[in-house]
């Protein structure tokens, strides 16, 4: 299932042969990584920290005018043929605090940045997944 599927980008994740698999199209290119029940259940903990970290962000800058110039690192899973970082852009006075997914596979890298809006739904749907394949994986 896809959160985003344009002809320019696409983001989404399925379930097929015991693996999470995230399927990105961006600017750079496209690619698919899969990664196994836990280091899918801790990519959504680290979604849901970027989430939580842009909003504070947003509503330090829009109530205090406190700016950040730098990307907030949050973290990085290491899937079974590739990783996947999060991380968070800081918001001006153009655009809010946005959460960046990377995909970073060999030597070929592929992001696209999600309003926290957007990647909560997109954490959302990675919790239906693992809720769904969870009864196979505990008794595993």
């Amino acid at each position: 299932m896809y959160i985003i599927n344009q002809s320019n980008k696409r983001l989404g994740v399925f379930y097929e042969d015991n693996y999470f698999v995230y399927d990105m199209k961006g600017k750079e290119g496209e690619d698919k990584i899969r990664m196994n029940f836990e280091s899918s259940a801790l990519l959504k903990i680290l979604l849901d920290k970027g989430i939580l970290e842009a909003e504070k962000i947003n509503m330090d800058f829009k109530k205090y005018g406190v700016k950040r110039d730098k990307i907030v690192d949050i973290g990085t899973v290491f899937g079974a043929d590739g990783r996947i970082s999060i991380g968070v852009l800081p918001a001006d006075e153009n655009r809010v605090a946005c959460v960046l997914v990377g995909f970073h596979k060999e030597d070929k890298d592929i992001s696209i940045v999600l309003r926290p809006k957007k990647a909560a739904v997109f954490s959302t749907l990675i919790l239906k997944y693992l809720l769904d394949n969870i009864e196979k994986e505990v008794k595993k």
